[in-house]
């Protein structure tokens, strides 16, 4: 049987509502807490997604315990196109040739802008390889219990705030430093929150974490980026 987690005390609970048939359902309560295991399970979507976007534990909790959601992978191309995009805008800002309009209708069949998608995949693949290189060498002592696939899960579901770029694209701020920073801090503290929820540890050290691996990420789409792309 399935062990689920409340999302309230974070403790395991057998199952998140008993049926009885014919449509009759309880929902189940926690033996420690004495709080309902999941209030979600009630939730339309929308709603749980609010509250993750307002960093409600308990709705993470829902997201990537509880539940069996599994377009992480399709959620990341479409934040990869969106990353790829926004270095690829903010390439182009330097261009002022009298040509740049025309090349703006045109820019999917621009190398530049595969490049780009090439680097982002490159930086995402960086994260997600530090994060495990370092689970694994504190597997013994800090996380006995990880699951890598799990926490690469729950990485790319908290990504989600790299989306925030699209309305960035629509106003015409893809150069705008105050908002790209806000986004990209928002998008940390979803993936420090979705690590401390996945591996059950304080926040200080899945937020220490994540800015590693962050760092290391960024050191090296530094040097790709001198490799990749050659100014014409």
């Amino acid at each position: 049987m399935k062990k689920y987690t409340c999302i309230e005390c974070g403790r395991g609970a057998e199952e998140l509502y008993r049926d009885f048939g014919g449509g009759n359902l309880k929902i189940s309560h926690c033996d420690q807490c004495e709080q309902v295991v999941d209030k979600y399970v009630e939730f339309d979507p929308v709603l749980v997604l609010l509250d993750a976007l307002l960093h409600k534990t308990q709705a993470y909790r829902h997201i990537l315990l509880n539940s069996d959601i599994q377009f992480h992978w399709r959620l990341s191309v479409i934040c990869l196109l969106c990353d790829a995009y926004i270095k690829w805008a903010q390439l182009k800002s330097a261009d002022t040739t009298d040509s740049q309009q025309h090349q703006l209708g045109f820019y999917a069949l621009e190398w530049d802008f595969y490049i780009m998608f090439l680097l982002a995949t490159v930086e995402l693949a960086v994260f997600l390889g530090c994060c495990m290189l370092l689970l694994r060498v504190s597997r013994e002592v800090l996380f006995p219990d990880v699951r890598f696939s799990s926490v690469v899960r729950a990485l790319l579901l908290s990504s989600f705030g790299k989306l925030l770029v699209i309305p960035a694209v629509i106003w015409g701020e893809t150069n705008s430093t105050v908002y790209l920073g806000l986004t990209r801090m928002f998008v940390f503290t979803c993936n420090s929150l979705a690590m401390r929820v996945t591996l059950g540890t304080r926040q200080h050290v899945s937020c220490g974490l994540v800015a590693v691996c962050l760092l290391v990420q960024y050191l090296i789409s530094l040097s790709l980026h001198s490799l990749l792309y050659t100014p014409t």
